[in-house]
């Protein structure tokens, strides 16, 4: 059930993206729409990270031999890591260029986060 409701925002939340980027400008939305529209494009990432992490899972047979909620808390926060990179991406550009090093420094900082919760969860 959860899982189909992550998929139902985030294909609410691409039409929510393409509203704002069609009938609004970042001066007519203002700070509180620059907020929302960036909520909009992590909840869309979040469902696409949700979807990869569970065909990893089925793939790699992570889903065998462990309870289902265990296994279920670990896919959300793998797709919560993963759809931040996107965001981090966007905000680097916002401020500067993104050039390999920090394409690579974001990779980085997902991998890192991942690995964390594999040891930790």
């Amino acid at each position: 059930m959860r899982g189909r409701l992550v998929i139902l925002l985030s294909i609410l939340s691409i039409f929510g993206i393409l509203f704002m980027l069609n009938y609004t400008t970042p001066l007519e939305a203002g700070v509180f729409g620059i907020l929302i529209f960036f909520i909009m494009v992590f909840m869309f990432f979040f469902g696409v990270m949700f979807e990869v992490v569970k065909i990893i899972q089925r793939m790699s047979g992570d889903l065998r031999g462990k309870k289902n909620v265990e296994v279920g808390k670990r896919t959300y926060m793998y797709a919560t890591i993963a759809a931040f990179g996107p965001i981090m991406l966007l905000v680097i550009r916002t401020f500067s260029s993104v050039n390999l090093f920090t394409f690579m420094l974001v990779l980085l900082f997902v991998f890192l986060s991942c690995f964390l919760v594999y040891k930790r969860a």
